[in-house]
């Protein structure tokens, strides 16, 4: 019987510790650091945000929790010590041609550009619904920052370009020229838009902030929000802020403190966040392990009492 009893509290115990670690275990890779961004999820301070802040050791003012990031901030966001750069989702821009050009069939009309800066491509495209990265290449690669490089579809090369099918099978490395300017072509993607090299002075998509260009991005997407009928148009969309070394922390604490209701990912978070997660779970294991070889304990030693007991 006590045998019987010790192998079964034991296995439901294994059982439990393995339930823990395999489904409630944080497992996400940390991202490289110097690069926080910044989407809308919760719209409101959540259980998500909430793991972070205990981690860190922040306070949030309850009056804040529903602050979240409006495009008038972004110069003193921007002018924050230890930002480098901000890079701001263009609605107007991307969402007319997601939701628009690409469900209407109208992709060959245009070149449809789109840059991406190659650290957000990498690891933070996941925050964004740009239709962009390295599952639409069938051959070649993507294209560099600043490297006048492009990765475009077949159909692209032959209606824009002339492209034979000759020519296609050799497309990779040879050039085009587009808007007076020579590219090279990195890549062939299976999706009819052309991704370009990013160029922090030319937006096609991800705009980077500047103070001389800043009002007419905001006037032309406040426009097309209001004119689509979106919730809070006064809200940016995506942000990725680009930090100096040492800084990403300090950054992000300030933000969160400043802006609770946004969700943020950054090497900085997914590394306090998964410390913090990740040791709650560990400390609900050595609870109910510790209270269930406790109660196994109690179990054995009553049974062993009573068989004495029966003895006599």
């Amino acid at each position: 019987m006590s045998a019987l009893l010790t192998f079964t509290v034991v296995t439901a115990l294994l059982l439990f510790t393995f339930s823990q670690i395999t489904n409630g275990y944080c497992t996400e890779t940390i991202p490289p650091g110097n690069i926080i961004a910044i989407y809308q999820a919760d719209h409101t301070y959540g259980d998500l945000n909430a793991v972070y802040v205990k981690g860190a050791g922040l306070d949030i003012d309850p009056q804040k929790y529903d602050r979240m990031i409006s495009y008038e901030d972004i110069p003193r966001i921007a002018s924050m010590d230890g930002v480098e750069n901000v890079i701001i989702y263009d609605t107007g821009y991307l969402d007319a041609l997601i939701y628009k050009t690409v469900r209407e069939g109208r992709l060959l009309d245009k070149l449809n550009l789109i840059a991406v800066p190659e650290a957000i491509a990498q690891d933070y495209l996941n925050q964004t619904v740009i239709p962009y990265g390295t599952e639409y290449l069938e051959e070649g690669r993507l294209p560099r920052d600043g490297a006048h490089e492009i990765t475009i579809s077949r159909k692209l090369l032959e209606k824009h370009f002339a492209y034979t099918d000759e020519m296609l099978t050799r497309a990779i490395g040879s050039k085009v020229n587009y808007d007076n300017e020579t590219y090279t072509i990195a890549g062939i993607n299976s999706y009819d838009i052309c991704y370009i090299s990013f160029d922090a002075k030319r937006n096609y998509g991800l705009y980077q902030y500047e103070a001389d260009t800043f009002n007419e991005f905001v006037t032309r997407n406040l426009d097309y929000k209001k004119t689509n009928d979106y919730f809070h148009p006064e809200y940016a969309n995506e942000i990725f802020i680009f930090t100096a070394d040492g800084s990403e922390k300090s950054v992000l604490d300030r933000l969160f403190q400043e802006y609770p209701a946004e969700n943020y990912i950054s090497s900085e978070y997914v590394s306090v966040w998964k410390k913090t997660f990740n040791g709650s779970v560990l400390r609900k294991i050595i609870v109910i392990d510790s209270i269930g070889i406790a109660l196994l304990g109690i179990l054995l030693v009553l049974l062993n009492k009573r068989k004495t007991e029966e003895k006599v």
